[in-house]
């Protein structure tokens, strides 16, 4: 592809069939990447281990026999640091690193070049970048909705970047942080839930009027919302929260980004995503010399379609429409 860069594919798509239905596993997950022309895949430990963040080797080799046996590879590795696996103290600083490193050892064992990381604190890093160096594996840090790059806590990560001037760790920009107004499946689905469109609309229209979450909430109920309207405040001001584009600082992470996520909901027949400006994300992901990996993240399976293979595949067509131009 032109600039070299490629696409691969998140088995976190595959979601709803992989909940739903018995015998749907890794197996058909490879077949279904083997349809869509897909080699690279991410793997999010948590969902898809049974002894996560600690696989057995069964686990490992069943994932190894069958990547070699469908051609496809192991690229990246979902990982997150579960804050909640010690209820009973707040975890210190060594604690986390057993996190990450359960995770690198992971990601060593499938021959993954990168992980997702997640819920790593900044001040961590040094130490994140010798650990991955050690393991051979980059760590990188997702910017994820509703965090903006241009956000105190991120600038703050690229300052830690350049001082560490590592080649193991850095960013994987989510597109999902780009949304800059809900998909109306969305909005039909808490339509569904029993709330009403206008109700949704005040909450579009004012989400960056300077209204908090608990200002949001109060004004609905006082128009006569119900608990679907309390859904739709508590994911728009949360982790399918939209604003205009954070472009500007979009641009200042791109030298420090290893791979992206290209998060998309849902994508009509005319292949054309109408709620992130996918256009000027690649382009400027183009004109950065970017040479990598685009990992494909569908996030659907909240509209209950079951349509992962359809959605996933016009997605491919429109980001290689996109490159290609």
């Amino acid at each position: 592809m032109k600039n070299n860069i490629d696409l691969g594919v998140s088995l976190y798509g595959f979601t709803q069939r992989y909940i739903e239905e018995d015998g749907y596993n890794f197996r058909e997950m490879f077949e279904d990447l083997n349809k869509l022309g897909i080699r690279k895949f991410e793997l999010v430990g948590a969902q898809m281990f049974q002894n996560y963040p600690n696989p057995t080797d069964e686990e490992i080799n069943e994932v190894m026999e069958l990547a070699e046996q469908y051609d496809v590879e192991p690229f990246s590795y979902g990982g997150y640091v579960d804050f909640g696996k010690l209820p009973d103290h707040r975890m210190n600083d060594d604690e986390i690193m057993d996190q990450v490193t359960y995770d690198l050892m992971t990601a060593h064992k499938l021959g993954c070049k990168y992980i997702r990381g997640f819920g790593i604190p900044n001040h961590l890093y040094e130490r994140v970048a010798q650990m991955a160096e050690f393991y051979q594996v980059v760590v990188a840090y997702e910017i994820h909705a509703p965090q903006r790059p241009s956000d105190p806590d991120i600038q703050e990560l690229i300052t830690i970047f350049k001082k560490l001037q590592s080649p193991w760790v850095g960013f994987v920009p989510d597109f999902g942080c780009y949304i800059e107004k809900p998909n109306e499946l969305h909005i039909q689905r808490y339509m569904g839930l029993g709330a009403k469109r206008e109700n949704l609309q005040y909450i579009i229209d004012n989400r960056w009027n300077g209204f908090t979450e608990e200002q949001m909430t109060q004004k609905i109920e006082e128009m006569g919302g119900g608990l679907a309207e309390q859904m739709a405040v508590s994911e728009w001001f949360g982790f399918l929260s939209f604003a205009p584009a954070d472009i500007e600082g979009f641009k200042t992470v791109l030298p420090y980004s290893k791979y992206f996520h290209g998060k998309f909901y849902h994508i009509g027949e005319d292949c054309v995503e109408t709620t992130i400006p996918y256009e000027e994300l690649l382009g400027l992901v183009v004109e950065s010399g970017f040479n990598g990996t685009i990992m494909i993240e569908y996030e659907g399976h909240s509209f209950y379609l079951n349509d992962a293979v359809e959605q996933i595949g016009r997605h491919i067509t429109m980001e290689q429409r996109i490159l290609a131009d």
